[in-house]
C-alpha cells in the first residue's frame, strides 16, 4: 500500500512510523513507556489492517484514524498528537 501524502508523493506504508508518532506523543505526554508502547502497538496493527486492501491511502486519513483511535484509548496522548501536528 502506497501512502498519498500532501504534497502528492507516494511512499510504501511503514506501521513502524506510524508506532513511532504515537510513542513520541505519548513521551510528551508524559504517558508511561510501557504503556505507551502497547497503545501504540495496538492502533499501529489497527490501521494496517484497516487500509490492507486499498493501494493507496492520503496521509491525511492515517491521521485521523489515529486520532479517532487515540480518542478511545487515551485521550492526553491524542490531545499531544494533535498538537504536534499543526507545529
Amino acid at each position: 500500500m502506497k501512502v498519498v501524502k500532501k504534497d502528492d508523493r507516494r511512499e510504501d506504508f511503514d506501521k513502524e512510523k506510524v508506532r513511532r508518532a504515537i510513542e513520541r506523543a505519548a513521551e510528551r505526554a508524559d504517558i508511561d513507556k510501557d504503556k505507551a508502547k502497547e497503545i501504540a502497538e495496538k492502533i499501529a496493527r489497527d490501521i494496517e489492517n484497516k487500509f490492507r486492501d486499498r493501494d493507496e491511502v492520503r496521509s491525511a486519513d492515517i491521521r485521523d484514524s489515529v486520532l479517532e483511535a487515540l480518542n478511545r484509548d487515551e485521550r492526553r496522548i491524542a490531545d499531544s498528537f494533535r498538537a504536534y501536528r499543526k507545529e
